[in-house]
């Protein structure tokens, strides 16, 4: 009997505490500066690769390309949707939902290999809501960093940057039939601000080795392409913007994901 006491009381025990089990944690996550920022680098890539899908003449690869960028980006936004917990957390993404919805509709509705070209509202769509995001996001504060902040914020200046460029060498008029005077940005302005961004991350972290090794990739690449964005109505080159792009982000990618 004196052993069946002990088991209920030790029962009994477990049913008072169960229910406390049951409530919810009180430490709740927060979005940080590193998901808005790669949230923002995925916004800019799909609108980089809807352009390139053009500047290719719908070559199915940069098809694909697109594709895969509209699926990483919708992890993203699902990442930032399942991590708001404050209201204005919360706030942020029910103002981004739509735009959001509306961006990857068009984002995925190029017609440039069925017709020959891209429809001028798809273009404009996808210009406009990206800079309507990207304001929303660097409008949003946050007091938390998250890890490698600061470059992931590098990757996404590169890429809209990128996105800018493939834009206007996908558009004939250079920019004026899809132009809907949002978010536009000048490379006289850009390109020595990515300058100084990249010098102060390498100041940052020069005593990180696996750092170092990566922004010694992205600054060789960028050198090499960095005229190109400054002298852009000289001689377009898309394909090569595009290439090293893609390179600087994945050198990010390997020592901040």
């Amino acid at each position: 009997m004196a052993g069946l006491s002990v088991y209920l009381r030790v029962w009994c025990a477990g049913l008072l505490l169960l229910p406390m089990l049951m409530l919810p944690t009180t430490a709740a996550a927060a979005i940080d500066q590193s998901q808005l920022e790669r949230l923002q680098l995925d916004i800019w890539r799909i609108r980089g690769d809807f352009h390139m899908y053009t500047v290719m003449g719908g070559d199915r690869q940069y098809a694909r390309q697109l594709n895969q960028s509209i699926s990483n980006g919708q992890r993203a936004f699902q990442s930032l949707t399942s991590t708001a917990d404050s209201d204005a957390e919360i706030a942020l993404v029910d103002t981004l939902n739509d735009s959001w919805r509306d961006f990857v509709s068009a984002a995925g509705s190029n017609t440039i290999a069925e017709l020959g070209y891209t429809e001028t509202y798809a273009a404009q769509d996808v210009n406009r809501l990206a800079a309507v995001m990207s304001n929303q996001l660097n409008n949003f504060a946050t007091s938390a960093e998250g890890d490698y902040h600061d470059l992931w914020a590098l990757a996404a200046y590169m890429q809209r940057m990128a996105s800018e460029y493939l834009a206007l060498a996908a558009d004939p008029s250079g920019g004026m039939a899809v132009d809907t005077g949002e978010g536009r940005i000048e490379f006289r302005d850009t390109v020595p601000a990515f300058d100084r961004m990249l010098a102060d991350m390498r100041r940052k972290y020069r005593d990180d080795d696996a750092v170092n090794r990566a922004l010694d990739q992205v600054a060789s690449k960028w050198a090499f392409i960095r005229e190109s964005l400054v002298k852009f109505y000289e001689n377009a080159v898309p394909f090569l913007v595009h290439r090293y792009t893609q390179q600087i982000i994945e050198s990010i990618d390997q020592v901040a994901d």
